[in-house]
C-alpha cells in the first residue's frame, strides 16, 4: 500500500493544501500530478520527493541566481517530431528554442554545484549543453517570428521578385489615380483592397470609362470597385510568386523539423526536466509561503515537533490579522498513546489536526511549518475519526459509523499507524460509550500503535496515566478568568472545567456543590 486512508486525508483538510499547491504549478503535467498528490508509505520514495525541496529551497533562501521558471510544455511536438515529413507550427519552434535556452541555463547554473544539489542535479542526467537546437531555429525564424529571406536561397530570390512586382503595382496605381483624380471619376475613398488586391474606387455612373476588371461594388451600388488593366497582370503573376513562397517556406520548415527531430531525445529530456522543476518549485513555493522545513527524519517512530503551526488556521489568522501560537509536541515509543483533555474550545480538536496534517504534509513529499530541530518519522498508514461523520446514504448513526471505523482500525493497527482519534467514545451512553471506549484504548495501544486522541472521559485519562507507554497531555485554561489558553502542556490531565465555567454561568453554588459529591472517587483523586 503506497496511499492513505482517503477519510484521513478529508478529515485533516489536506485537499486545501493540494489547492494552493495546484495554484502555484506552470504547466498541465505538474498541475496534474499536483492535484493527485497523495501521501505515501514507500519511505525512501518520500525521502528522495522531500530532499529535492529542500534543495530548491536552500537555492531559494541562499538567493542565488536561479533561473526563471518560463517555459511552455513540448507534449505537440514531442508527438509530431517522429512523424515522418511533419512540419511544426511557428510556435512550437519558439516553444523548443525557449526549452533548450532555459535548460542551458540550468546545466550552467548546476555546472560545479553537483555536491550542494545533488538531486537536484540528477534530473539533468538525459540532457546536456548544447547551441545547435537554438542556431538551427534562430537561422530561418528571426526575432518577430517571421520566416528570413535568407532561409534559402531560392526563398531571397522568390522574395526580390515580389518586392520588384509590388513596386511596380503601386506605381501604376498611384498613376492611374492621379489620372483619375483629374476626371473626377473616383470616390471619395479613391481606392480599396479586394483579395489583398488595391483597386479603384470608381463611381459607379463612370465605370464604363475605366480600363480593367469590375471586382465588386459597394452595397448602396453607388461605388464600383475596379483592378486597373495595367496591373491584371503583374497581380497574376505576383499570385504565382506569393504561392512559390508558400511552397518555399513550406519545404524550408519541413527540412528544420527534420533537423530538430535528430534532437528528439534531448527534447524529451527538456519536457521531463522542466516539469519536474515546476512540480519541485511548487512544493518550494508552498514552503516558503509557510516558512516549512525539512525536519530531521528518524527511522524509529518518533515526533519531537517544535513551534508547529496548522498551516490552514496560520494562514486564516495572518489574513485577519491574528497571532497563532505554535504547538510542542513530543512522542516516542514510551510515550506512543497521547490523550489529550481540557474544556470545549480549548485548541484539543486542533493539536490532534496540526499532528495529523503535518504527518500527511509530510508523507507527501512537503516540508511542513515546524523548528528546524524538530524530528519527525514515517508511518504506513494514519487514521482518523474526526467530527460528525454520519452517512446519510447508509443510514449509519454517528456512533454507528464510528464503531465501523474503530472495527476497521482494530484490524489494521500496527507499530507503524499513528491514530488520531478526536471525542474519543462519545456518541453514546457516556458510561457505556466510556467503558467499549477505554476497551478500544487498551487494544490499540497492545498493537503497539502511535496514537493522538482527545477526550473528556476521565476513565481514557486514567487509563493513560496507568499505562507504561501512555501519557496524558492537556489545554491549558485560565483558572481565573476561564479562558482558554490555546497552549499545550505533556504530562498531565486536563480538567473541562465543568464545574467552574457552570459557577461562571450563575448556576448556584449548592447544585455545583451537590453534583461534587456524586463524582466518582477515582476521578476526584485524578
Amino acid at each position: 500500500m503506497h496511499h492513505f486512508d482517503e477519510q484521513t486525508v478529508n478529515d485533516l483538510e489536506f485537499p486545501t493544501i493540494r489547492e494552493w499547491l495546484v495554484a502555484y504549478v506552470i504547466g498541465p503535467t505538474a498541475k496534474k500530478r499536483m492535484e493527485e498528490l497523495s501521501p505515501s508509505n514507500h519511505f525512501p520514495t518520500i525521502e528522495i520527493e522531500l530532499r529535492k525541496v529542500n534543495e530548491l529551497l536552500a537555492i531559494r533562501e541562499q538567493g542565488e541566481v536561479f533561473p526563471a521558471l518560463d517555459f511552455e510544455e513540448l507534449q505537440n511536438e514531442i508527438k509530431l517530431l517522429p512523424i515522418r515529413n511533419s512540419v511544426l507550427l511557428l510556435e512550437g519552434y519558439i516553444r523548443i528554442a525557449r526549452a533548450s535556452d532555459l535548460v542551458n541555463s540550468l546545466l550552467y547554473f548546476f555546472d560545479k554545484r553537483e555536491k550542494d544539489f545533488p538531486l537536484l542535479n540528477g534530473l539533468f542526467k538525459d540532457a546536456y549543453y548544447t547551441k545547435d537546437i537554438i542556431e538551427a531555429i534562430e537561422k530561418v525564424f528571426d526575432r518577430a517570428g517571421n520566416v528570413k529571406d535568407d532561409a534559402s536561397k531560392l526563398l531571397y530570390e522568390i522574395r526580390q521578385k515580389i518586392k520588384t512586382i509590388r513596386n511596380q503595382i503601386n506605381r501604376n496605381f498611384d498613376k492611374e489615380v492621379r489620372r483619375l483624380v483629374k476626371e473626377n471619376v473616383l470616390g471619395d475613398t479613391k481606392e480599396a483592397f479586394v483579395n489583398d488586391r488595391r483597386v479603384l474606387t470608381i463611381l459607379s455612373t463612370h465605370k464604363r470609362k475605366i480600363s480593367g476588371t469590375v471586382v465588386g461594388s459597394s452595397k448602396t451600388g453607388s461605388l464600383t470597385f475596379i483592378e486597373p488593366q495595367v496591373n491584371i497582370q503583374l497581380n497574376n503573376e505576383l499570385e504565382m510568386l506569393l504561392d512559390d513562397e508558400r511552397k518555399e517556406i513550406y519545404r524550408i520548415l519541413q527540412a528544420l523539423t527534420k533537423e530538430i527531430a535528430l534532437f528528439l531525445p534531448l527534447i524529451q529530456a527538456y519536457q521531463a526536466i522542466l516539469t519536474q522543476l515546476d512540480f519541485i518549485n511548487a512544493k518550494t513555493r508552498l514552503a516558503l509561503e509557510l516558512n516549512c522545513v525539512l525536519p530531521g527524519i528518524e527511522n524509529d517512530t518518533h515526533i519531537e515537533i517544535i513551534n508547529a503551526y496548522h498551516p490552514i488556521l496560520w494562514k486564516a489568522n495572518k489574513a485577519m490579522g491574528k497571532k497563532t501560537l505554535p504547538q510542542y509536541i513530543h512522542m516516542d515509543k514510551f510515550s506512543r498513546m497521547l490523550v489529550i483533555s481540557g474544556p470545549n474550545a480549548g485548541g484539543k480538536s486542533i493539536t490532534l489536526k496540526t499532528i495529523g496534517l503535518l504527518q500527511l504534509m509530510l508523507q507527501s513529499g512537503l516540508l511542513v511549518p515546524v523548528d528546524a530541530n524538530s524530528k519527525m518519522c514515517f508511518f504506513q498508514q494514519i487514521l482518523s475519526d474526526i467530527g460528525d461523520n454520519q452517512s446519510i446514504e447508509n443510514e449509519l448513526s454517528t456512533y454507528s459509523y464510528r464503531l465501523k471505523r474503530m472495527k476497521h482500525f482494530l484490524e489494521v493497527s500496527n507499530k507503524r499507524t499513528l491514530l488520531l482519534l478526536d471525542e474519543f467514545g462519545t456518541g453514546s451512553d457516556p458510561d457505556l460509550g466510556g467503558a467499549l471506549a477505554e476497551v478500544f484504548f487498551e487494544e490499540l495501544y497492545n498493537k503497539k500503535s502511535f496514537g493522538v486522541i482527545t477526550t473528556h472521559y476521565a476513565n481514557i485519562k486514567l487509563k493513560a496515566d496507568q499505562l507504561k507507554n501512555a501519557i496524558n497531555g492537556c489545554m491549558l485554561f485560565d483558572t481565573e478568568t476561564l479562558e482558554p489558553l490555546y497552549r499545550f502542556s505533556i504530562g498531565q490531565p486536563g480538567s473541562s472545567f465543568t464545574f467552574e465555567v457552570a459557577q461562571i454561568n450563575g448556576i448556584p453554588l449548592d447544585l455545583i456543590e451537590e453534583a461534587k459529591t456524586r463524582l466518582d472517587v477515582r476521578k476526584v483523586s485524578m
